[in-house]
């Protein structure tokens, strides 16, 4: 069931001031960004996880799942120790990081927000430790309480990054409109992923009240998991494509 949550350029070249596209370095710099961006990505996966576990009938089902949830938490964390970190891990560029962290310090309400997402996946975390399974309500307050807050403190970040990088403005004004176009189809692609989430909430609180069929339950939910996991992955790689084709 475990997606392969793979990195989305969500940097455009001409966001290179003073160098070439197939600079090592600027690479690096796109890289840690689009670690960033996935921050939303891995919220969604991590709400889809906890809905799967509450439909989980039985041991092995919920080790599978739980091993998941903990994959993309481990993914998480490391991504958000980029913007809030102390330390720079192996392979990352001092310089990029601190840089990073600096334009994610200017605004002191998202960083608490932000830290504050972190604290109830903490949270989540810890009963998941200690042997409790989320009902379907837990799961479905997860999505409701952080999903949002991610998404949109998270696109403001990388809209910052974006413009301090931008050393020209005049040479990208051009290719503005297209990308805010891409931007809102994307915007588009959440709000139904967000519908569809809330509906397997839904067929989850069913299956919890019909035992005889929790074991076929637990199958279609699974894979409506899956299906929207796979919807996801397309549009982020559908909004990649795009803003490849305008630079």
């Amino acid at each position: 069931m475990l997606t392969n949550a793979q990195n989305t350029q969500t940097t455009p070249n001409y966001y290179e001031p003073d160098s070439t596209s197939d600079d090592p370095d600027q690479h690096k710099l796109r890289v840690l960004i689009d670690e960033a961006a996935t921050l939303r990505g891995l919220t969604i996966q991590m709400a889809l996880r906890l809905m799967a576990l509450a439909a989980a009938p039985g041991d092995a089902d919920r080790r599978v799942v739980l091993d998941e949830f903990r994959t993309l938490r481990a993914q998480f964390k490391a991504n958000m120790a980029i913007l809030f970190g102390t330390s720079t891990a192996k392979g990352e560029n001092k310089d990029h990081v601190e840089w990073i962290r600096r334009i994610v310090a200017t605004n002191p309400d998202r960083r608490a927000a932000l830290l504050k997402v972190e604290t109830n996946i903490q949270r989540i975390e810890a009963g998941l430790d200690a042997g409790q399974m989320p009902s379907f309500e837990n799961a479905r307050a997860f999505f409701d309480e952080n999903w949002p807050v991610v998404r949109d403190k998270i696109t403001e970040v990388i809209w910052d990054l974006w413009a301090d990088l931008d050393a020209n403005k005049s040479a990208a004004e051009h290719k503005n409109a297209a990308l805010q176009s891409t931007l809102q189809e994307t915007l588009t692609d959440i709000k139904g992923f967000s519908s569809a989430i809330r509906m397997i909430a839904i067929n989850t609180a069913v299956m919890a009240s019909r035992p005889q069929d929790e074991a076929a339950g637990f199958q279609a939910i699974a894979k409506e998991v899956k299906r929207l996991s796979e919807d996801i992955q397309q549009s982020t790689n559908r909004a990649k494509e795009t803003i490849t084709s305008l630079l």
